[in-house]
């Protein structure tokens, strides 16, 4: 799906209401239910991309991701013409390097001090995988990361959590929220679509997903969910670097 000129004006802030109903509108793509990595590996099929987070919260989580056939990096590594690996966790890095083989990464703050490593070289994708529910300030990230390397990426993919995901309104029946211990934030497409524009982004495209794997057996949820994307688990979003 897309954002609509209305809604791109409320984006910019060229618009206001403090109670807007927006509406999404659906294509036949989006009533295809997908899982996050396969969405990732068709856009970077054949691409040169630079993931960034490439490394897990620790490296036994990589190992049993591995053993699954869940981890991203590999996935992406699997599909992408080159995928350069960056991640602040300098041991993990180091791990991926001497342990599992892979020489394309890059120990670094990319959002701190332009990297040579990918200013150097022309990029079709960066993806930012499940990162920026993690970040104190997302808008200041990602305005970091337009100012280094508008000029040399195209465009950014960035997945999150979705907050209208079935199983968060499940669990708030039950008086539970269901959270990894260490995100600051939920997302919706429109709040998402907000950061970027307010980091100098251009949203382009929308996808809902399924975090995890779609299991073929689970014939009724899988049914459900086709029919209302907008409570996917999962938020996927292309925006052009140069807003």
């Amino acid at each position: 799906m897309r954002y609509t000129d209305e809604q791109v004006a409320y984006l910019k802030g060229d618009r206001f209401s403090s109670g807007e109903a927006i509406t999404y509108h659906f294509d036949a793509t989006d009533r295809s239910y997908r899982s996050r990595i396969d969405w990732l590996k068709q856009i970077c099929r054949g691409k040169q991309i630079v993931h960034v987070g490439c490394v897990d919260h620790e490296t036994e989580m990589i190992e049993r991701k591995l053993l699954k056939g869940k981890w991203v990096h590999k996935q992406l590594c699997d599909v992408a013409d080159r995928c350069l690996g960056v991640d602040i966790h300098e041991q993990g890095i180091a791990y991926l390097r001497d342990k599992l083989g892979y020489t394309d990464v890059l120990t670094a703050d990319i959002t701190r001090a332009p990297a040579p490593e990918l200013q150097q070289s022309q990029w079709d994708y960066l993806v930012l995988g499940e990162v920026l529910e993690h970040i104190d300030n997302p808008v200041a990230f990602l305005a970091a990361i337009r100012e280094h390397y508008a000029h040399c990426i195209d465009q950014i993919i960035i997945t999150v959590p979705n907050a209208f995901a079935l199983d968060n309104s499940r669990a708030a029946a039950r008086g539970c929220e269901l959270i990894n211990t260490d995100h600051r934030y939920w997302f919706t497409p429109y709040t998402l679509g907000k950061v970027a524009v307010e980091a100098g982004l251009m949203p382009r495209e929308v996808r809902m997903c399924r975090n995890g794997i779609v299991k073929r057996r689970s014939i009724m949820k899988n049914r459900l969910m086709r029919r209302r994307p907008l409570n996917r688990g999962g938020i996927l979003l292309i925006a052009d670097l140069g807003a």
